[in-house]
C-alpha cells in the first residue's frame, strides 16, 4: 500500500509540474470522479487541495475534509496526517490559530501512535514549526522545522527537503539572521531548479529578494523579486502574487519611491480582500501606515494603522499588534503622555527580544532614542541610540554582505564531514531498527490473526442466528410502538387540538381564558408535529433514504415556498441503496428541518440551495443560502444550532457553519457510512 502510495505521489507531481494550474485541476478532478475509493484518490484530494489553498481557501479545506474521511476509513495513516497538515496550514494562513491548534493535537497523536512512520512525523514537525512561526515564536519554531528537515533527509525526500529548507531559511529571515536565511535559501532554490519545481522556484526568488531587502541591497533584490512575480503570475498564485507586489513596494521604499510603492501596497491589499485573508490584509494595512507616517500625513497613517491593529487585535496575533503599536506610538508621540509612551516602546522592545524578532527590536531602539531626545532625556537617548547603530551594524556590516554575495554565487550549501557521518549513522540505526519493528509487527498480525479465525468459526453460526431473531424482534417492537404512538397518543392530541379550537370560539371575549386556550392550542399543535416526526422515524416502512429525502424535499417546499424563497434540491443517484440507522435519519432530518425554518424566519435570503451526495464513505449534506449571515464566532441565545451541533455529534458525524454578510450561510454535515 505504501509503495502504491508513493508512486501516486510521483505521478501526480509531476503533472502538477509540468501543466499549468487549471489543467492540473482538471487532472486532479478527473482521477477523483473515478471514485475508487483507493490511496489515489486520497493523494488526489490532497494535491487539489494543494492548488486551490493559493486562490479558493474554502474549497481547499472542503478537500482536506474529504481526505480525513477516506484517509480513517481507509486506514491510511501517512496520507490522514498530510491531511491534518494541510487543515492545520490553512487554518494558520487564515488566522484562526484555535482551529490549527486543534488539528496539530490530531497530528501530534498520531505521530505518537505512528512513531516509526517517518512521513507522519515530519508532518506534525512541519505543522508545529509554522503554527510557532505564526505566532512570531521564532525560537520555538526553529527546532520543529530543523527536526523536520534531518528527517526528510534521512528518507532522501527530495521536494520535502527543499520545502523544509525553506522554511528553516524563513525563520532564520524573521530572527535577523540573514546569513543563515540567505544560506539555506539558496540551497533550496539550487534543490528546486535540480526538480523543475517553478513554484518551489517563485518561493525561493521571494526569499532571496526579501533578505537583500533586509540588508538594505535593493538594487540586488530587484531581479528576484520580478522573477517571483513573473513565474506566480504563470501558475496564477493569487496569494503569492499579492505577496509579490507587497515585496515590490518595501523594496521601492527602500529606493525611496514612496508613488510606486503606495501602488505595489494598495494592489497586494486589493487581493488580500478577495481572497479573504484578513491577516495579510491587515499587513499590507501596516505598510501602507508606514509609507504615510514617512511621508508626514498623520491623518491617513493613523486611518491605515488603527484598521490594522484591530484586524490583529480580532485575530489575536498580539507579535504584529505590539508593532502597530509602536508604529502610533512614534507617530504620534508628541501627543500622548509621556510615561504612557515610555512603557509602550518598552513592552515591545521586551516582547520582540523574547520572541527573537530583531527587526522590531532594531526599530524600537530607534523609536526609544528619539523618544527621549525629544523629551530632553539625553542621557537614556544616547544610550539607546548606541543600542541601535551596534545592532544594525552587526546585522548590516560589511563582511556579512561580502559573505552573502559569496554565498549567492555557490548557490551551495557547505556541509561538515562530522555532520554527514551523523546523518549517515542515524540512516543505518533507523533502517535496522525499522526492519525489526516490522518483523515483530508481522509476527503479531499472524498471531492475531490465527485467534481470530478460530473465534470467527466457533461464533459465526451463534451471531448469525442471534441477530436475525433479534432484529425481527426489533421490527415488531418499532411497528407497536409507531402504531400506538399514533392511534392512542396521535388520536389523544388531536383531541385536544380540536377542543382547544372549539372552546376558543366559545370564549368570546374573555382575554385570560382566550390566551390560555389559545397557548393550549399551539402547544398540542407543537407535539402533534414532534410526535408525527417520532412516528415517522420509528416506522420500519420509512427506513429506505429515498423516503427520509422525499420528506425533506416536502417540508423544503412546504416552508420555504410560502416565504418567497426559491430553492433548488440536488440528490445523487447513488442514494438509493444507502440505509442510516433509526438515530443517525432521525437526526438527519431534524437537522435539516431546523436549518430550513432558520432559513426561513432569519436569513432574508431570495435562494437555497440544497445538495446531498455520497462522497467515499461519507454522506454529504450542504444547505447554501445568499441570505445576511451572521457572526458564527457571538454566542447566540437561541436553541437551534447548539442542538445542530448536539445532533451532529450524536451521530459522530462533521458538522461545519460558514457565514458571513457577503456570501450568506452554508452549512455542511458529513456523515460516516460504511
Amino acid at each position: 500500500m505504501q509503495a502504491k502510495f508513493w508512486v501516486a505521489i510521483t505521478l501526480l507531481f509531476f503533472a502538477a509540474v509540468v501543466k499549468a494550474q487549471t489543467p492540473a485541476i482538471d487532472s486532479l478532478k478527473r482521477i477523483i470522479a473515478l471514485d475508487k475509493k483507493d490511496s489515489v484518490e486520497v493523494v488526489a484530494y490532497l494535491l487539489l487541495e494543494s492548488e486551490l489553498s493559493r486562490s479558493n481557501t474554502i474549497a481547499a479545506k472542503r478537500c482536506s475534509f474529504i481526505a480525513v474521511g477516506l484517509s480513517r476509513s481507509l486506514n491510511l495513516p501517512v496520507q490522514l496526517s498530510a491531511a491534518y497538515s494541510e487543515l492545520a496550514t490553512i487554518n494558520i494562513q487564515t488566522n484562526q490559530t484555535d482551529s490549527a491548534k486543534y488539528y496539530i493535537g490530531l497530528l501530534k497523536k498520531l505521530a505518537n501512535e505512528k512513531s516509526n512512520t517517518p512521513k507522519v512525523v515530519a508532518n506534525y514537525n512541519t505543522a508545529a514549526g509554522l503554527y510557532y512561526r505564526k505566532l512570531g515564536d521564532f525560537k520555538s519554531s526553529l527546532p520543529y522545522l530543523i527536526e523536520c528537515l534531518r528527517v526528510y533527509t534521512i528518507m532522501d525526500a527530495k521536494v520535502s527537503m527543499a520545502g523544509q529548507t525553506l522554511n528553516v531559511g524563513n525563520d532564520y529571515s524573521d530572527m535577523g539572521e540573514f546569513r543563515k536565511a540567505m544560506t539555506y535559501h539558496l540551497a533550496a532554490l539550487k534543490q528546486f531548479e535540480a526538480l523543475g519545481n517553478k513554484r518551489g522556484m517563485s518561493f525561493c526568488y521571494s526569499a532571496i529578494g526579501a533578505d537583500f531587502i533586509q540588508l538594505q541591497q535593493f538594487s540586488d533584490a530587484m531581479p528576484y523579486i520580478q522573477q517571483s512575480l513573473v513565474i506566480k503570475d504563470e501558475l496564477k498564485d493569487k496569494k503569492g502574487i499579492a505577496n509579490g507586489y507587497s515585496e515590490l513596494g518595501d523594496l521601492e521604499m527602500g529606493l525611496h519611491q514612496p508613488d510606486k510603492a503606495l501602488a505595489n501596497y494598495l494592489e497586494s491589499l486589493a487581493l488580500n480582500k478577495t481572497l479573504m485573508l484578513p491577516g495579510e490584509e491587515a499587513k499590507a494595512d501596516l505598510s501602507i501606515g508606514r509609507l504615510y507616517a514617512g511621508e508626514k500625513d498623520v491623518s491617513n497613517a493613523n486611518d491605515y494603522l488603527n484598521r490594522s491593529g484591530e484586524i490583529f487585535k480580532r485575530l489575536g496575533d498580539t507579535v504584529h499588534l505590539n508593532i502597530v503599536n509602536a508604529e502610533e506610538a512614534g507617530l504620534q508621540r508628541s501627543f500622548l503622555h509621556q510615561q504612557k509612551t515610555e512603557k509602550t516602546f518598552l513592552n515591545t522592545l521586551s516582547s520582540s527580544i523574547k520572541t527573537g524578532d530583531k527587526n522590531t527590536e532594531i526599530n524600537n531602539y530607534k523609536y526609544l532614542s528619539d523618544f527621549y531626545s525629544q523629551n530632553k532625556q539625553y542621557d537614556k537617548a544616547l544610550i539607546y541610540n548606541e543600542k541601535y547603530h551596534a545592532r544594525l551594524d552587526s546585522e548590516q556590516n560589511k563582511e556579512l554582505q561580502l559573505q552573502v554575495r559569496g554565498l549567492e554565487q555557490k548557490y551551495n550549501l557547505v556541509r561538515e564531514e562530522k555532520e554527514i557521518s551523523l546523518l549517515k549513522k542515524d540512516k543505518l540505526l533507523y533502517q535496522v531498527n525499522l526492519k525489526n519493528q516490522e518483523l515483530f509487527k508481522y509476527g503479531a498480525l499472524i498471531f492475531l490473526l490465527m485467534l481470530v479465525i478460530i473465534a470467527f468459526l466457533v461464533l459465526a453460526r451463534y451471531r448469525v442466528v442471534h441477530k436475525a431473531r433479534r432484529l425481527i424482534e426489533i421490527e415488531k417492537m418499532r411497528n407497536n410502538i409507531a402504531r400506538n404512538l399514533h392511534d392512542d397518543i396521535g388520536s389523544t392530541l388531536s383531541s385536544i387540538n380540536i377542543l382547544s379550537k372549539v372552546a376558543l370560539k366559545q370564549a368570546g371575549e374573555n382575554k385570560e381564558v382566550s390566551l390560555g386556550l389559545e397557548r393550549i392550542k399551539d402547544s398540542s399543535f407543537t407535539i402533534m408535529e414532534s410526535m408525527s416526526d417520532i412516528v415517522w422515524a420509528i416506522n420500519p416502512a420509512n427506513d429506505p433514504l429515498e423516503k427520509t429525502i422525499l420528506k425533506m424535499r416536502e417540508f423544503a417546499a412546504a416552508i420555504l415556498e410560502p416565504a418567497g424563497i426559491r430553492f433548488t434540491f440536488d440528490e445523487s443517484e447513488k442514494l438509493a441503496d444507502l440505509k442510516l440507522s433509526v438515530d443517525e435519519r432521525k437526526n438527519l432530518y431534524l437537522i435539516f428541518k431546523e436549518a430550513i425554518n432558520n432559513i426561513a424566519k432569519y436569513s432574508g435570503a431570495t435562494l437555497a440551495n440544497i445538495l446531498l451526495h455520497k462522497t467515499g464513505h461519507q454522506l454529504l449534506m450542504t444547505i447554501a443560502d445568499n441570505g445576511k449571515g451572521f457572526d458564527n464566532a457571538k454566542q447566540h441565545t437561541g436553541n437551534g444550532l447548539k442542538n445542530m451541533r448536539s445532533r451532529s455529534g450524536e451521530m459522530k458525524a462533521v458538522f461545519e457553519i460558514e457565514s458571513s454578510a457577503a456570501t450568506g450561510t452554508n452549512i455542511s454535515l458529513a456523515i460516516a457510512i460504511t
